[in-house]
Order: structure tokens, then C-alpha cells, then sequence
């Protein structure tokens, strides 16, 4: 039982027990040794026979042990490392049976092995108080301690460290030990704390447990050739492993079947028809039947993978699963951030069902840390991402090569879960379905699992929202946004002038209409023109000018969405920025347009008869929800981070608005993203009506589940097909509604429409491709075979192009450099980078540290490496990336578009991303990162790379 007094929770005890008089020695001992007869060993040596005659005769031969096993209360990791050096070489030296101390020596180390693991899994949890332990020992035993730790191995148990006195630090517990005298067993008691660590819920009741050696050996037999687990044998013995019925509908069950039957699956049904629960169902029937006769890894240890695309989900899924699994399957959650401190390779093994994030698993299956094969099936939770360079594919592509180049190897059964296929990019019913046919072959499915015999029974318990579309015309007058038009036609005029020697006049034709995507393009691909120019005076003037130009645009955007209230804080904010930090003469001329015209745009972000229709239409369906039900809960998507904040700060300031609370849901990118724990935080609190209004941009577009969420707005936020199903099927409530609220001027009203379109289409296609499956199931396998023989083609072109281009840039990458596009400062030269995990070009030249200085970052971990600052040009105070910690080592990643590549002759070019860039990179080395871990000594005195 798991009680609370004070806000300090107090885990109940459970018991596993040990045989009869096992005296543990120096070097722990294995299962086997422990079920050998008494003189399986010589009385002479370090691991004695179990029986209290054999202690006695032991403890009296070999008083030196003894004590030794007395003092070993304290000891630590490092001492027990230490020790087994020690035992190795007395077993060199020794002519007693090596062979049994061999198999001690090598328990002790893979204990020291699971101490680590289990720390680093705490780490990644909430930290719980201490429970109070009590600890059981046979009186010829050593005394053995546990506190907030799982038993790792019942077949070994050596001393943990003493809890210090609960007056000397408050919150832990107190050891008491006693002796046993009846029952010749050692006893150690295990806090029932977490579900996903030993099988147990402290709350729900479960009573004490004991888990003999005897009966866990037996388990063994029973199970065949894997050895139990450490979370295997902390699990509860059957009788207490009763787990919540599932309760499933017909049509939930209809979905179900294929996947049950063994068959790869895609199950494509409505968001909101429960395709969690029915994921849930499949795992746990998988689970409990280990000896299936049909499908994937027959015979083979169950291990499930549940894959999400987005952070947030983790969690989310994670409670589902647990509520319907545990105690009886061990279950984790893992994400980017979390998988920092968990060695991937030693973890997932020890686990029934794992909820993490596809990049997570992509990444370990390319580092070689596990593989294919180690788990029975994978379940991919919005399964139409997979598909060109996701990660879902990725780790799909890796399957399909094993499956061809392996034949007979076992793979685990793939499921996949979706409520719209989409239809890429096909305009008729035909190329519809080639692309549903294409989903299959990618996530090599054999069946598309659609609700056909139940429909009716699905339309009763999954009614699709209301949807309604509001257009609504902009401002009758706009003065801010027409005074902010001629600043910008100044700043397009200085452009001409100052550049028309250098570029041409329709480059420098900027397009009519500013607010288009057009215009943002033009700017940019001018920018990226200007930056090659050897007249370094002139691409400073352009790059300048081009980005108050996007500054400027991205004005208009929010003016046109929301204040412009809000439009003028981020422009002032900008030029504050520039102010501060980087701030130049060509800076300055292009600041005063803003300046001189700022009191004329302060009066007209006050005067009420501008303000914005869009937003009364939003204020007016947000309250009149809210009346008619005040228990509703809305998201309200927008398009961009800006956008979200300045939708936050009109309902904080609106007093009506204000008392919802309405709270701001972004992605984790570095740019004012939100951590893991911030999303669940936020989330938790919509769920409870701490938040009764959520503000979000596509993050919380798939997957996020709030059964009370009963209003969606799509704040002119129009995406595909896929996006529309997906936005709409956020109202899970009863009565939901969904509402789309629109500019006339923008074109996102015809966007809905041609969606609604495509939404049939894809119905059509799907209906095909299910009669297709059915009647004609060959052809249906020989298309997706087809498919897959052609995407097979298709990658050994790329992987061949990818290797010729290599080759290419090795020879082009020579003696460049790259120069910062905004001052053109000498930043590095290309033969400086090293790539770290495919990912990562980090920069191994010690003196580059001279030319930048470092803004401290809130330390943020993913994967294995951590960031835990931002860099900037020494000069310019440009971005130029961030200072990541990997392997102990400081380095420097940048963002490439952040400069100027110069070649030899003095030729320039620029690029957007690593993966277009004109030279090869090399892999890190052991020598580069020992080299950035070595201090020079004349670096010693430089003083000006402070965090500040």
C-alpha cells in the first residue's frame, strides 16, 4: 500500500526470499551454484555449500572471510569493483575449482552492471521519498540492506550500505535486521513503488510477496532457454497478477482480428474509436500467449514496442498501457531526454512492453545497440508518417532489408495505427489508391484493418464533430500594416540602389503583395545571393536589409491574426535585440524608418476602431462555448510560435478571457520550446480544468487525447487532407465541434474545401483497396510487393549517388572555409569538422573558442549528448549554433546556414542544410574527442569565451 501523510509517500515492503542457509560470499552467486549439491564446492573454497552445517564449518575454517563479509556493509560500486580484480587474481592463483569462481566473478560484475542501470533509470523518474525497510538475514549470512531498489537478481545477493539514522537526514528510512531461526532463509524487502519497475502498483492493494529461488529456477525450466530477468523475478506470482478486463466493442474487436490472426496490420479507424485500447488488446493477447503458432518470432520471448512521433505521447500512452498491463508486464516509457542517462542496449531487454519515440529506437538500431530481433512486435502509433526520411520508415526500411537479405531470421509482427492514409499528392481515384497501396509497402503490411461489419455500432460511440467554417473579412482601414508597407518599399528601394551593380533588376523586383509566401521567398533567396558577393561592404548592406524585411513581414502576419498591439511589441523587440548586441551603422540607418515612424504606429495599436475582426469572431465563439457549457475545453491551433504567443497575451489581458486560463502548447525546439515535463505538465492540466483552454501549433495536431476537449478552432491553421482529420479528431467529447476561422483574403477557406475533397477520395480509395484485399488478396500482395521491389531500387540508386557524391566532395571540400554570412569573419575551415552519429558537425579546433563568446542555455539532454549553450559570432554576435557536451567533451555544432563557404580561388557559395553541403565530413574519432578534452596551455589566460 502506498499511503500519504505530508506529501511524503511510505512504500509497502515486499519480501523475496532466497533458499535455505545461502551464505552469500565475496563474489556473488549464480542460480545454478546455488541448487548444486553441498559438495559441488570444497570446503576451502570462497563460495561454501548451502546449508548452515556447511556456514559453520566455513565460517570456522576461514575466519578471514568472515570478517571480510562483515565489513563489506559500506562498500561501494567502486570497492566492489575492486574486489572482483582482487577475487580474479585469486582465482589465477588459486587450485581450487575455477570454474565455479569464474561464474561468481562474472554475477559480481554484472551486478556492478545493474547498480548502474538501475541509477540511471531513477534518474529518469520522479524522485520518491524514502520508503522504511526492513531487512530479514539468516544469522550465519552477512547482513544484506536494500532501500528504493528492485532486486536485480535472485540468484545473487551481496551487502548494500547501512541508511543512515532518519534524525541525521529527514525523509529516509531505517534498517533493522533479525535472525530467523525457523526458517533458514535471507529475506529482502522491495519497495512496491513503481509499476514500470517491478510489476507492482503501490496502490492497488497488493499484498506482500515472496519469491523462492527454487520456484524461479522451475520458472526457468518452464520457459526454456532465457534466463529470468531482473524485473522478472521481482514480479508477483500469478495469483496476484489478475489484470483489468479490457472492455471491448464489436467493432473494436472487428479491428482487432487480423492483428490477433499473426498478420502484419494497419488499423485505419476514426480518432476517438479507441485504437489505443484496441493496440492494447493485441499486445496483451500477444503477451499472454508465448508459445502463438502463428505470426512473428514464434517462440520467442514477447517484447512489445509501442512507437510515437512526438514526445508528449509518451507519457500519455504509457498511463494506457499501464492501467490494462500491470502488474503483471513491466512496462517503460522512453523519450530523447530520458534515454540520456539509460545504457538503450542493457534496458529494453529487461521489459515486456516499451513506449518511446521512433527516433529513440531508429537510433539504437543504427549504433548497433540492439536489434530487430529482440522484440516480437513493433506497434507504430500514427503509422501513415512512414514514409520518406522519418524515422518510422527508417527503422521499417531496416526491416524489409533484413526480411529479404535474411530470409528465415525473426522479425517482430508490425502493427500500424492511423485514422486517415491520406492521399499524397494524387488527383485521381487510381493514384489514390497506389499511394494507400504504397503505406502497405512501406510497413510491410499484409491487411488493412477497416471497420465494415460494425459501422453502425462504431457511428453510435464515435460521432463525428460538427464542423463549420467562419470567414471573415480583415480591418476596413489598416494604418499600421499600410505605414509598415512603406517602410518596407524603403527598404526595397535602398536594395535596388545599393545593389544593382551586382545583381539584376528582376532579382531585385521584390513581389506586390508582402503578406504572400512569395514575398518571404523572394527575400530570402536574395539573402542567400547577396551573401556569395566578394564586395564584403555591399553583402553586409543586403543581408541587413533582407532581414528587417522578414522581421517586417513576419509584423504584418500577426498584425493580420491578431493586435497590433502585438505586432508592434515583436518589432520593438527586434530592434532592442539589435540595439543591445551586433548593432552597426548599416543597422542603424535601417532602424531609423522605425524610429521616426513608431509614434504613429503606438497611436494606431491603441485606438480601438482597429481592432482585428478575426479576433472578435475568436472572442465571441470562445465565450458563447463556455456559457452554454462551462466544464468545455478548447484547442485553439494557430500556425506559428510567434503566433501562440501573441494570442496568449490578448486572453491574459482580455478580462473575460483571462479567467479560462489559457495556457500556450509548443514543440521542444530550441527556440522557445517547452521541455517534456512542461508538455505533460500543461497537458495535465487541460486534462483537469487547471488550463480550460490550450493555445497549441501542430504539436498537439495527432495523438493527444482529452476525453473532455469538445471544441477545436483552427485559427486559419489549414494543413492537407491528413492534417484536417487529424485537427478535427481532437474533440473527443460528446457534441464536439470543430470550427475553422478564416480570412476571406487568404485562401485557406478554398483550402478546405479541396480537403474535404481529398477526404472523400481517400474514403473511396480505401473502400477499393479493402474489397481488393478480400476478394483478390494475391494481387493485393503482389502490389505491395511491387512497391517494395521499387523502393528497394530507388534507395540502392540513392545509397550509389550518395557514394559517388561523396567521393565528389572530398575533392571539392579541399582548403574551403566558412566565413559568417553576416560579417564574413573567418569562423573555421571545413577540414575542422567531425561528425558525430550522422547527426552532429561539431568543429575539433581548439583556437575556434577565440572567435566566439557563449550565452549560457538551460542544460537540455537528448540521447547522449547534452546542450548547454548557445554561439555566437565573436564579431557580429551572429547565431552560430550551439555548445554541446558529448562523452565529457565540449564541442561546437553549427548551423550552416549561419555562414559563407569560400573556396581556395575565392569563389563563394552558400547552403541551408549539412546533408546539401559541398564537402564530406568526417566521423569523430577517440583521438578528436580525447583532444577536446586537453587544455592547451596558452589557452589558459584567454578570458573573453565567459558565459555571460
Amino acid at each position: 500500500m502506498l499511503q500519504e501523510e505530508n506529501g511524503h509517500g511510505i512504500a509497502s515492503q515486499h519480501k523475496v526470499t532466497l533458499s535455505r542457509g545461502f551464505v552469500p560470499a565475496p563474489a556473488m552467486v549464480s542460480t545454478s551454484a546455488i541448487r548444486s549439491q553441498s559438495s559441488a564446492l570444497p570446503t576451502s573454497s570462497p563460495v561454501q555449500p548451502s546449508t548452515r552445517k556447511g556456514s559453520e564449518k566455513a565460517t570456522k575454517e576461514m575466519p578471514d572471510m568472515m570478517k571480510l563479509q562483515d565489513q563489506q556493509q559500506n562498500k561501494t560500486k567502486e570497492q566492489m569493483g575492486n574486489e572482483l580484480k582482487e577475487n580474479q587474481d585469486y582465482v589465477e592463483n588459486s587450485g581450487e575449482d575455477k570454474n565455479s569462481l569464474l561464474e561468481s566473478f562474472e554475477i559480481l560484475e554484472s551486478r556492478i552492471l545493474r547498480i548502474e542501470n538501475r541509477q540511471a533509470l531513477e534518474d529518469t523518474r520522479k524522485p520518491a521519498d524514502d520508503a522504511r525497510m526492513d531487512t530479514y538475514t539468516d544469522p550465519t549470512a552477512s547482513t544484506i540492506t536494500a532501500k528504493d531498489e528492485v532486486v536485480t537478481d535472485v540468484s545473487s545477493v551481496d551487502k548494500y550500505d547501512k541508511e543512515k539514522d532518519s534524525e541525521q537526514k529527514e525523509g529516509e528510512g531505517e534498517d533493522s535486521t533479525e535472525a530467523d531461526s525457523e526458517d533458514d532463509t535471507v529475506v529482502v524487502s522491495v519497495p512496491a513503488e513503481a509499476a514500470t519497475t517491478n510489476g507492482l502498483n503501490a496502490s492497488n492493494g497488493a499484498e506482500p510477496l515472496d519469491v523462492r529461488v527454487d520456484d524461479v529456477a522451475e520458472k526457468e525450466k518452464d520457459e526454456g532457454c532465457e534466463k529470468m530477468t531482473a524485473l522478472q523475478a521481482a514480479k508477483p506470482p500469478p495469483e496476484q497478477q489478475k489484470l483489468k478486463d479490457i472492455p471491448m466493442r464489436d467493432y473494436q474487436m472487428e479491428l482487432a482480428i487480423p492483428a490477433l490472426e499473426g498478420r502484419n496490420t494497419i488499423i485505419c479507424a476514426p480518432n476517438g474509436s479507441g485504437k489505443t485500447r484496441v493496440a492494447i488488446k493485441i499486445t496483451r493477447d500477444h503477451l499472454d500467449d508465448a508459445t502463438g503458432i502463428e505470426g512473428a518470432c514464434v517462440g520467442a520471448r514477447r517484447r512489445v514496442v509501442f512507437l510515437v512521433n512526438k514526445v508528449p505521447l509518451v507519457e500519455q500512452q504509457h498511463n494506457a498501457f499501464r492501467e490494462y498491463l500491470s502488474p503483471k508486464y513491466d512496462i517503460l516509457p522512453l523519450s530523447g531526454e530520458t534515454n540520456a542517462v539509460l545504457p538503450v542496449g542493457e534496458t529494453l531487454p529487461d521489459y515486456d512492453v516499451i513506449i518511446l519515440t521512433a527516433q529513440v529506437l531508429e537510433n539504437a538500431l543504427r549504433d548497433e545497440l540492439i536489434t530487430l530481433d529482440t522484440f516480437s512486435m513493433l506497434i507504430f502509433d500514427e503509422c501513415h508518417h512512414c514514409q520518406k526520411n522519418d524515422p518510422y520508415n527508417a527503422i521499417m526500411t531496416r526491416y524489409i532489408k533484413q526480411k529479404v537479405e535474411k530470409s528465415g531470421t525473426r522479425l517482430p509482427q508490425i502493427i500500424g495505427l492511423t485514422a486517415s492514409l491520406g492521399v499524397g499528392k494524387a488527383k485521381s481515384q487510381k493514384d489514390a489508391v497506389e499511394h494507400i497501396l504504397k503505406a502497405c509497402a512501406n510497413l510491410d503490411a499484409e491487411w488493412i484493418s477497416q471497420v465494415m461489419e460494425h459501422k453502425y455500432e462504431l457511428q453510435i460511440y464515435n460521432e463525428k464533430p460538427v464542423e463549420e467554417v467562419k470567414a471573415v473579412s480583415g480591418r476596413i482601414k489598416d494604418p499600421f500594416a499600410d505605414m509598415i508597407n512603406m517602410i518596407m518599399e524603403d527598404i526595397e528601394k535602398t536594395l535596388a540602389m545599393e545593389a544593382s551593380k551586382h545583381l539584376t533588376p528582376e532579382e531585385l523586383k521584390p513581389p506586390r503583395q508582402r503578406e504572400k509566401q512569395a514575398y518571404e521567398q523572394w527575400v530570402v533567396a536574395l539573402a542567400r545571393k547577396s551573401a556569395t558577393l566578394p564586395d564584403n561592404v555591399i553583402s553586409r548592406t543586403i543581408h541587413a536589409a533582407t532581414t528587417h524585411l522578414r522581421k517586417y513581414t513576419d509584423a504584418l502576419a500577426i498584425n493580420a491574426h491578431a493586435r497590433t498591439k502585438d505586432a508592434l511589441q515583436y518589432l520593438d523587440k527586434f530592434v532592442t535585440g539589435l540595439q543591445n548586441e551586433g548593432f552597426d551603422d548599416t543597422d542603424e540607418d535601417l532602424v531609423k524608418h522605425f524610429i521616426e515612424a513608431r509614434g504613429k504606429l503606438q497611436e494606431y495599436a491603441a485606438d480601438p476602431k482597429y481592432s482585428n475582426p478575426k479576433l472578435d469572431q475568436l472572442k465571441y465563439l470562445i465565450l458563447k462555448a463556455y456559457a452554454e457549457k462551462p466544464d468545455s475545453r478548447c484547442l485553439l491551433f494557430c500556425k506559428t510560435r510567434a503566433l501562440t504567443i501573441a494570442l496568449l497575451t490578448w486572453m491574459q489581458e482580455d478580462p473575460a478571457l483571462c479567467k479560462l486560463n489559457p495556457g500556450r502548447l509548443v514543440g521542444a525546439g530550441a527556440s522557445g520550446g517547452m521541455t517534456k515535463n512542461q508538455q505533460v505538465e500543461l497537458l495535465d492540466l487541460f486534462t483537469t480544468g487547471g488550463r480550460k483552454i490550450v493555445i497549441s501549433t501542430s504539436v498537439a495536431e495527432e495523438g493527444i487525447d482529452i476525453a473532455k476537449c469538445n471544441i477545436v478552432i483552427r485559427y486559419d491553421y489549414v494543413g492537407n487532407e491528413i492534417g484536417h482529420v487529424q485537427t478535427r479528431g481532437r474533440g473527443r467529447a460528446e457534441g464536439s465541434k470543430s470550427v475553422l476561422i478564416a480570412g476571406r483574403e487568404g485562401g485557406n477557406v478554398l483550402k478546405e474545401k479541396l480537403n474535404t475533397i481529398r477526404e472523400r477520395l481517400m474514403e473511396t480509395a480505401m473502400l477499393h483497396v479493402w474489397n481488393m484485399q478480400r476478394d483478390k488478396h494475391d494481387d493485393f500482395k503482389k502490389e505491395v510487393q511491387r512497391l517494395q521491389d521499387e523502393s528497394k531500387k530507388e534507395r540502392d540508386l540513392a545509397k550509389a549517388l550518395k557514394t559517388l557524391e561523396r567521393k565528389t566532395k572530398k575533392i571539392c571540400g579541399k582548403g574551403m572555409k566558412l566565413l559568417c554570412v553576416k560579417c564574413k569573419e573567418f569562423a573555421c575551415n571545413v577540414s575542422d569538422f567531425r561528425k558525430i552519429k550522422e547527426n552532429h558537425q561539431v568543429v575539433v579546433d581548439k583556437s575556434f573558442s577565440q572567435r566566439i563568446i557563449i550565452k549560457p542555455h538551460p542544460p537540455k539532454r537528448i540521447d547522449d549528448w547534452e546542450m548547454d549553450g548557445k554561439v555566437y559570432c565573436k564579431n557580429c554576435r551572429q547565431d552560430w549554433g550551439i555548445q554541446m557536451v558529448y562523452r565529457k567533451a565540449s564541442f561546437h555544432t553549427l548551423k550552416i546556414e549561419s555562414f559563407v563557404l569560400e573556396k581556395p580561388d575565392g569563389t563563394r557559395l552558400t547552403c541551408r542544410k549539412w546533408k546539401k553541403a559541398p564537402f564530406d565530413v568526417k566521423d569523430i574519432t577517440p583521438d578528436d574527442i580525447s583532444g577536446m578534452l586537453e587544455t592547451p596551455e596558452e589557452d589558459s589566460e584567454e578570458e573573453e569565451m565567459l558565459y555571460y
